[in-house]
């Protein structure tokens, strides 16, 4: 129950085989390199990193070195434990991964990241650096008096769902990814206006390379970014 398996391009052992094969199927991830424990919960893969949230709130990172938290630049062929330290005490239940960065969000609505923040995607004010080990985004406090819901990471920008419904974006505007109706950089979590969603309350969201998209709680599918055909819902 909870094993992986992964497939595709082997590159600075991303696929956590121990190599840097590529694997053309399927293939299941050695249980040992999780020490024992083989239940995950959830997976999120990047342009050249993999992480991995396991049983008992564990964190694992492989890949190219810079952009694993383990403050560092040494490539992993398997999978590494962060330690138990890295997100000061709080469980993590989900991570999403971009090309080059990575977010961590813990139980209580806390958001950590960590990864390429030259262009903002980690929403970290004052930091325009690669960081290299997990970094405090900021709960609550940050983003309107609601901790986080849920995030998601597309090439180069990031979009983060707090528990009240709202949208927030960061990072390049470029193709209008952020939703905020221009092509604007925001280096900071900046808020989508509710009125794009028809005043409803965003659920959920997800982030591709030009593009992203939301539902609401009323069903509604919203999308935006590059492209001349939009889905059900309205582009923002």
């Amino acid at each position: 129950m909870g094993s992986l398996w992964t497939c595709g391009e082997g590159e600075y052992g991303k696929l956590g085989h121990g190599d840097e094969a590529d694997r053309l199927v399927l293939t299941q991830v050695a249980t040992e390199h999780f020490a024992g424990n083989a239940q995950i919960v959830m997976v999120a893969a990047g342009n050249s990193h993999s992480v991995v949230v396991g049983a008992e709130d564990s964190v694992w990172t492989w890949g190219l070195g810079v952009y694993l938290g383990h403050n560092d630049t040494q490539h992993r062929h398997v999978q590494t434990l962060l330690p138990s330290t890295a997100f000061a005490g709080g469980n993590v239940v989900t991570v999403a991964a971009g090309n080059n960065h990575t977010m961590a969000l813990t139980s209580k609505g806390v958001l950590w990241a960590w990864g390429n923040n030259w262009n903002g995607q980690l929403g970290i004010i004052g930091l325009e650096t690669l960081e290299m080990e997990p970094t405090l985004v900021g709960a609550k406090d940050v983003f309107g008096g609601s901790p986080v819901h849920m995030v998601a990471c597309g090439d180069n920008h990031t979009l983060i769902v707090t528990e009240e419904g709202t949208l927030w974006t960061c990072c390049q505007g470029q193709n209008s990814v952020l939703g905020h109706n221009d092509i604007n950089n925001r280096r900071v979590p900046t808020l989508v206006e509710a009125h794009h969603f028809g005043n409803a309350k965003v659920v959920s969201a997800a982030a591709g390379y030009f593009h992203s998209a939301a539902v609401t709680e009323l069903g509604g599918l919203y999308t935006w970014g590059q492209g001349h055909t939009w889905g059900a819902g309205a582009k923002c």
